[in-house]
């Protein structure tokens, strides 16, 4: 089984989630996904997309949806992607605490470190199937929500 094949199978598992009630796995998916697609984007367009306060924003915005992914999503539902998850997140720390001084704010996305990271976002991105239900996610994460909200556990 290839990547795409098994990205393809978790991504189809959208839809019967859905149909089962399971919102929670459905929100992780949905705040994971546009959390890679930052990450996995040129250091020029992250730039952009941080705005201020890059520190905090990269943290807040991005990573600890991907934190928040390894630390609850059921692992043995997609052990492959979960593990290439742990590997980016724990490289992601690791450069994060790393004192190499460039801060974000100069711009330390073009930190050649950064590299590699793009590399394993969009390796995970096609794990996951992105693609294939990234058209639909934010809609679908919104209604999981509202969900939740009217009838919480």
């Amino acid at each position: 089984m290839n990547h795409s094949d098994r990205g393809a199978a978790l991504a189809s598992n959208i839809w019967t989630w859905y149909g089962q009630e399971q919102y929670s796995k459905i929100i992780l998916v949905g705040e994971l996904g546009p959390a890679l697609e930052f990450l996995a984007l040129e250091a020029d367009q992250q730039r952009v997309a941080i705005g201020c306060c890059a520190e905090c924003n990269l943290w807040s915005h991005h990573l600890d949806y991907l934190q928040h992914f390894v630390q609850h999503f059921p692992a043995h539902l997609a052990p492959q992607l979960h593990l290439r998850l742990q590997a980016l997140l724990q490289a992601c720390e690791t450069l994060c605490r790393q004192a190499y001084g460039v801060t974000l704010e100069d711009n330390g996305f073009e930190h050649g470190q950064w590299q590699p990271l793009r590399q394993g976002a969009r390796e995970a991105l096609e794990m996951l199937g992105w693609p294939e239900v990234q058209k639909h996610m934010a809609e679908l994460t919104e209604d999981c929500r509202a969900a939740l909200r009217k009838w919480p556990d």
